[in-house]
């Protein structure tokens, strides 16, 4: 029986968390949970690192790993390329270990995207996770040995398979070790509803996510080893998160290609799906990180292009003179602001958002409608569950608090992703 906080037996009951004490989880496999889980596998031929985390975690997860084996560093897998995955080998690379670094064979393309598109990532990470400034990782150990669509080596007598994903990111994979079932699934379970819509990244893929979760459920494995949250010990538990996971896709993926098939538009479309209530209101499904809605919009871009099936947004005004005609149908911005405040006061907040971003188009320096945008945007990520949501519109009223000259709200995430400050 798993004595660590960080595993359970009973997921349906659990308390999810993603910081927790470094330990042995089970013979011969190390657990280092720093927000992301990184893994140390014990094998015949030296230890297998699953996710040397971020790069600000390296030193600590190089002491932790180090305080509990001294075998060399023999490989080490990204089960995929971001940042809080793929970016803490350092402190082992100048300790002088010189491991086999296994990946997918998109992750040295995504690393060159990262190269190619730093500023902008460094802004979305600020804006996603409401920091003080931007930041994104420049430095980069690059994967050594890469895979197509599955690999599978031998460590000793020891064997690891390595199968490629798409989900969260096109360059995924996840790592079985069918001898002492031992299944490392990276973010393709991450203890919340999978992140799979993001409005500020790149594509995500929920239909081949979900075949994924179906394809490791069938292995029958003992324990499963997530991206972050608590490890699953018990086949029928491990299942159960498997396929429940897979289920939460599936059925939001059906609900999109029906309605799309029907000729709905997108719109209509996104008001339309909604997630399983049941399994919505699982521990490891709740929509703390990326929301469903946003899975909605990813299916449509996937399927359909970026036309929102309004003709007049294909090739639109620009929103300032949207809003200053829209202003002087009103009969102001003062008008607008009004009206603004009225939806606010009613907690209408997806209204008062829209009048807010019309009065501020239509007439930046109004001190009255960047207060009722500051005041909205407030009131908007103070009641959002979704993180990524949160941290758009925290930036939304920062926005606005900077047209007033006032200061901005503090950042509410201190993790520096990739930064090296030890």
């Amino acid at each position: 029986m798993p004595s660590s906080s960080m595993v359970t037996t009973d997921p349906l009951n659990a308390r999810p968390q993603v910081f927790g004490t470094p330990t042995e989880i089970a013979p011969g496999l190390f657990l280092h949970p720093a927000f992301v889980n990184s893994y140390a596998c014990a094998t015949p031929a030296g230890l297998l690192l699953v996710d040397p985390g971020l790069g600000v975690s390296s030193k600590g997860l190089q002491q932790a790993v180090r305080g509990w084996s001294d075998a060399p560093l023999t490989a080490a897998v990204y089960t995929h390329g971001h940042a809080d995955h793929a970016f803490g080998l350092s402190a082992f690379l100048r300790a002088g270990d010189r491991p086999q670094i296994i990946a997918q064979e998109n992750c040295p393309r995504r690393f060159a995207r990262y190269q190619l598109t730093h500023g902008w990532n460094a802004r979305i990470n600020q804006r996603q996770f409401s920091l003080a400034e931007p930041i994104f990782p420049d430095r980069f150990d690059w994967p050594t040995l890469t895979f197509r669509d599955s690999l599978v080596q031998r460590f000793g007598d020891l064997e690891v398979q390595f199968h490629a994903a798409k989900g969260e990111t096109d360059d995924h994979c996840w790592v079985w070790i069918p001898e002492r079932r031992f299944l490392f699934t990276g973010d393709l379970i991450i203890w919340m509803a999978p992140n799979c819509g993001n409005p500020q990244k790149v594509q995500r893929y929920p239909m081949e996510w979900a075949a994924a979760l179906e394809e490791m459920a069938a292995l029958d494995a003992e324990w499963l080893c997530p991206g972050h949250g608590l490890v699953v010990h018990g086949a029928d538990a491990v299942r159960r998160v498997l396929t429940d996971t897979a289920r939460y896709l599936r059925v939001i993926v059906d609900q999109v290609l029906i309605r799309m098939n029907a000729g709905e538009t997108p719109e209509a479309i996104f008001h339309a799906v909604e997630p399983d209530p049941e399994l919505a209101a699982r521990p490891y499904l709740g929509a703390y990180y990326d929301h469903p809605k946003f899975i909605v919009r990813n299916l449509l871009r996937l399927w359909g292009g970026w036309w929102n099936g309004n003709a007049g947004d294909l090739l639109p005004a620009t929103h300032e003179r949207q809003a200053a005609e829209i202003a002087a149908l009103a009969g102001g911005v003062e008008a607008l602001v009004r009206r603004g405040r009225e939806r606010l006061a009613a907690g209408e907040l997806e209204l008062a958002a829209h009048l807010a971003e019309w009065a501020t188009r239509a007439d930046a320096a109004s001190r009255a409608a960047q207060e009722l945008k500051r005041d909205v945007y407030d009131g908007r990520w103070q009641a959002e569950g979704s993180l990524m949501a949160k941290g758009i519109y925290r930036a939304a009223a920062n926005d606005a608090r900077s047209a007033l000259g006032e200061e901005p709200l503090p950042a509410a995430v201190t993790m520096s992703f990739g930064t090296e400050n030890a």
